[in-house]
């Protein structure tokens, strides 16, 4: 697979997300999120090109992300590379008013706690 990201995505994490998959409410789970789309962790991945609607709220009482995005790729339940999880790449179309503004604070906040873990990290490797 090519890497197509010009967003940073940060994870580790898990959002339980609740889907909107052509009028069925699915559950699944972000493990990793940038501003251009996330991996979701799901048990039956939707085909290549599904258009869903997302739900998921945010951590730091930073509101509920809701948005709209396209499976970009999938990896399936009988994949051989058994150290992944099944789910699909996700690329963000839209972010309903005012959780764009959302998204973008979670990120900022996240890369935060990443730059104080790499400081205490090196702090702690320099004794």
């Amino acid at each position: 697979m090519t890497e197509k990201r010009t967003k940073p995505r940060f994870g580790p994490l898990v959002l339980k997300a609740r889907l909107d998959v052509g009028g069925e409410t699915w559950e699944g789970y972000l493990t990793n999120v940038s501003a251009e789309g996330a991996f979701l962790a799901i048990d039956t991945p939707p085909s290549i090109g599904t258009e869903i609607s997302i739900r998921t709220p945010l951590p730091w009482n930073l509101g509920e992300l809701r948005a709209r995005a396209r499976v970009a790729w999938r990896r399936d339940p009988n994949s051989p590379d058994t150290r992944n999880l099944t789910g699909v790449g996700l690329a963000f179309t839209h972010c309903e008013e005012g959780s764009e503004g959302m998204l973008d604070a979670y990120l900022q906040r996240f890369a935060e706690l990443a730059a104080q873990l790499d400081e205490s990290t090196a702090a702690h490797d320099g004794h």
